[in-house]
């Protein structure tokens, strides 16, 4: 049913958008004013229709003519722009680089630190209530209550 309801819509918005784009048709059309003219074409008059026939291929031929430099200023901007994206993309990544590097020596310097100032744990087991510490310290430095799992369901 859906489908259907939204098949019906797209046909009416697509209906509506194309009476927009046609022309009415019910308006009469303005016909050209024509000078008077002898009734049967003489030369002069071809000749004439020859000339406005050249001076119209001519007027179209310019502007495709300024076209052409039109569309290599465009697509010479295109390759600037993308060259400029490009180049902004490297930065950006070399930057990136950077900081991971930095933080990388960061790392391995505490690293380095921490293996030079390590100190072994000494814990002696030797009567009762070292066991009783040994489990107090695995509730301290294990996993939280929220983490073990308790009940089984």
């Amino acid at each position: 049913m859906e489908p259907l309801i939204i098949a019906i819509l797209i046909g009416l918005v697509t209906s509506i958008f194309n009476k927009v784009k046609q022309p009415p048709s019910n308006k009469p059309r303005q016909k050209p004013i024509q000078t008077a003219s002898p009734a049967s074409p003489s030369t002069h008059d071809r000749r004439d229709r020859g000339v406005e026939r050249e001076r119209e291929r001519a007027r179209q031929s310019k502007p495709r003519s300024t076209r052409e430099p039109m569309k290599e200023a465009v697509s010479s901007i295109q390759t600037r722009l993308e060259d400029r994206k490009r180049e902004a993309e490297i930065t950006s990544l070399k930057e990136q680089e950077e900081r991971y590097s930095r933080k990388l020596e960061a790392h391995q310097t505490r690293a380095r630190k921490i293996r030079e100032d390590h100190r072994p744990l000494t814990l002696d087991f030797k009567n009762e209530d070292d066991i009783v510490k040994g489990f107090i310290y695995s509730e301290v430095f294990g996993p939280p209550r929220s983490k073990k799992r308790h009940h089984q369901k």
